[in-house]
């Protein structure tokens, strides 16, 4: 069940994830942490459980609720698989933000690499008789939701649409997002672009 909560997360099964606001599933996930500007702060830290993980690609759709559903489950009875996985997916989710945002390391772009290519490994084509889709051999693992949102991540990097990619300018943010129109600065003006100018008249007010 999803409701929200405020106008910068919400809530699915009571866990908070970030507003769907970037428009594509790589940029969520770099979204499961606020304050990129900064050393990591837990009150900015989404991807604190598996759980988190897990719904987070069954909403923004690379996995299947089914499958999420099952996936939690199973981290429920190897919850150290589970936390080494979501370490993973922490340690590549910076890989990933420096990539969109142009300051990646060469150690950072060869990991990222080689865990996109390694994910589609995972997959096979499926024909049936009136639809298609890409899924994951075998059964599941508790890396499905990681490997799926990297897969989403190469399909962007190696696409045009990754000069659209802009991180939000608010202070204790950082959130990307497509920016279509290329007149969009914030991520959300409700909240970081009005934070922004509270900050702007507070200063004028002072001088």
């Amino acid at each position: 069940m999803v409701h929200m909560s405020t106008p910068w997360r919400i809530e699915v099964d009571g866990i908070s994830l970030p507003k769907p606001l970037s428009g594509h599933p790589a940029l969520e996930l770099c979204n499961t942490r606020a304050g990129w500007d900064g050393p990591p702060d837990p009150r900015g830290e989404y991807l604190r459980t598996y759980d988190a993980l897990a719904l987070l690609a069954t909403t923004t759709g690379v996995i299947s609720a089914e499958s999420g559903d099952a996936l939690r489950r199973y981290a429920g009875r190897d919850p150290g698989s589970a936390e080494r996985v979501l370490e993973r997916t922490r340690s590549l989710r910076a890989d990933l933000y420096a990539a969109l945002t142009g300051t990646p390391s060469a150690a950072g772009r060869r990991r990222l690499a080689d865990a996109i290519s390694t994910a589609h490994t995972r997959r096979r084509f499926v024909v049936d008789v009136d639809s298609a889709r890409w899924e994951f051999t075998g059964h599941g693992t508790l890396k499905d939701p990681l490997d799926a949102l990297l897969i989403e991540a190469g399909r962007l990097l190696a696409d045009e649409r990754r000069e659209l990619v802009t991180a939000c300018p608010g202070e204790d943010c950082g959130w990307l997002f497509l920016n279509t129109s290329r007149r969009r600065r914030w991520c959300q003006m409700a909240v970081c672009g009005n934070r922004a100018k509270q900050a702007a008249f507070a200063n004028r007010q002072r001088d």
